[in-house]
């Protein structure tokens, strides 16, 4: 996977916890069309850089609480 394609791939995740789209994990690995590992990795990375991401069972998805 390239540089850029990541890149895409890590925006498109941003854009859907933005609009708290993202449902569970399993459902956030098909959207972005990668294993569950990688899903982890990326709110793993995104939360390296300042995110705070939960998870919202009334919502049904991923949220930022806030920006550090």
């Amino acid at each position: 996977m390239t540089f850029e394609e990541q890149t895409a791939r890590i925006e498109y995740l941003i854009s859907l916890i933005e609009k708290f789209n993202t449902g569970k994990a399993e459902n956030l690995a098909m959207k972005l069309g990668v294993s569950r590992r990688t899903v982890f990795s990326d709110l793993e990375f995104l939360k390296g850089r300042g995110y705070v991401i939960v998870y919202n069972r009334t919502v049904g998805s991923y949220l930022f609480e806030k920006k550090k």
